[in-house]
């Protein structure tokens, strides 16, 4: 099967061209493309989205004859911070390691089956965005200052979440491991406390309520 694949800003930049179309094996997933692509960008784009036909794509999403994808880099020189997509741990990690950085610690928030003691079949997560955003990049930022040489790279989904389904993740680098344990930490309780992120308790039955967590 053949699809378009659409390149957008420095996107565009390393692969040298707007667009090209890809001979691909019938039932090619996303991941499985935007792992072919992740080798062809290289460190110069080195991470992204992808939408397939003007709507962003799940990693399992099975591609067919025709389809438009579209490589999306990090918006306005920054990184996505928040979003509907699945939290894609892989490439967390590698928008912080370098041959610098000695330690790599990864955290991942998940959707837990119960919360003070009563049972939750799924979470809904939602955001102010922009105001989500600005105050997420001010974490890592203040966090890459209390530890020098650390790297940080973070990601809220928001939306529906099924039990065990990641809802952030957060990646730091450091040249020491005991920077690196105490950089994340820093970032998920600041996270916790500031970021107007706010998640619903959805219960068997359809019963369901807001509710703040203290952070840990």
């Amino acid at each position: 099967m053949k699809v378009t694949v659409l390149y957008f800003a420095h996107a565009r930049t390393a692969r040298g061209q707007a667009s090209e179309a890809l001979e691909l094996p019938d039932a090619t997933t996303v991941a499985a493309l935007r792992d072919r692509l992740a080798a062809q960008l290289g460190a110069r784009v080195p991470t992204f989205l992808l939408a397939r036909n003007e709507a962003y794509a799940a990693p399992g999403d099975i591609l067919t004859d025709g389809d438009e994808i579209a490589v999306i880099p990090p918006v306005s020189g920054g990184a996505v911070l928040v979003g509907p997509e699945p939290v894609d741990a892989a490439s967390l990690v590698q928008a912080v390691q370098s041959p610098t950085q000695g330690a790599i610690c990864l955290f991942l928030g998940t959707v837990r089956n119960e919360f003070a003691g009563q049972p939750t079949e799924r979470l809904e997560y939602e955001a102010y965005i922009p105001m989500a955003e600005r105050e997420l990049d001010a974490i890592a930022r203040e966090a890459e200052a209390a530890f020098p040489q650390s790297r940080v790279a973070l990601y809220h989904r928001i939306g529906t979440l099924e039990l065990e389904e990641a809802s952030v993740g957060i990646a730091v680098s450091s040249p020491h491991r005991a920077d690196a344990f105490a950089a994340c930490r820093q970032v998920i309780e600041e996270i916790k406390r500031r970021a107007p992120i706010w998640k619903r308790e959805i219960a068997p039955g359809g019963a369901e309520h807001w509710h703040e967590e203290p952070p840990r």
